[in-house]
């Protein structure tokens, strides 16, 4: 599977990118034209969607409530939930950063720059996945057919739900500017890969127990 999307990494990619044109067709996200992004030197030119993103301080009425809203409701959280208050904070320091770099910065940031670094990131979570995933799955479901079954859904569902997710990214910053780029790079990147690749797991772990032990009792 590594070496298939090592050799089939551009065929991956412009699937990728039509599915996410179609996804921000879909969902009336505008598209004013295409640029080619380099990804890896091994691999063809990606194609870009450029999706219009508001200047740092086009409305910064706007730009205010957004910040005071996200943080207001960080600080709900970091109040709720006693277990996420870390977690909260590093967000909020996130958010910080950029409202920061809006106010006081020159920073310019379009979408075919964060499709690049998007897809640098996912397309070595894809090469790398194969192999986690046949040790989490293969050695613990008794069955070798639903492990690789399962090794196969997960290498499908990152590869659809990474261009979901870049659509979603991009959409939001389409309307909201670069104030919530690095929360969405940080939480829908990497690390929603790590949180499907838990999800998966924990259901080959439960399939694995019920088929050894049988079904709870009540």
């Amino acid at each position: 599977m590594s070496g298939g999307l090592f050799y089939f990494g551009n065929s991956l990619l412009n699937a990728h990118g039509r599915f996410l044109e179609l996804v921000l067709k879909y969902t009336s996200i505008p598209i004013t034209g295409y640029k080619p992004v380099e990804v890896f030197p091994y691999l063809e030119t990606a194609s870009a969607p450029e999706v219009p993103f508001p200047s740092n301080r086009a409305n910064p009425v706007r730009t205010g409530f957004l910040f005071v809203a996200s943080i207001a409701g960080l600080i709900l959280i970091h109040r709720s939930i006693p277990l996420g208050r870390n977690f909260v904070v590093f967000l909020a320091t996130l958010i910080c950063a950029a409202a920061g770099v809006i106010l006081f910065g020159s920073f310019n940031f379009d979408s075919a720059m964060y499709t690049r670094i998007w897809l640098r990131g996912e397309i070595l979570v894809w090469i790398l996945l194969p192999w986690i995933s046949s040790l989490m799955f293969i050695l613990i479901l008794p069955s070798v057919v639903k492990g690789i079954v399962c090794a196969l859904m997960l290498q499908l569902y990152v590869v659809v739900w990474s261009a979901i997710r870049l659509a979603f990214c991009l959409g939001t910053m389409h309307y909201t500017g670069i104030l919530f780029l690095p929360l969405l790079w940080f939480c829908l990147g990497v690390l929603f890969d790590f949180v499907c690749l838990v999800f998966f797991y924990s259901f080959a772990l439960d399939q694995s127990v019920r088929q050894v032990m049988g079904e709870r009792k009540l």
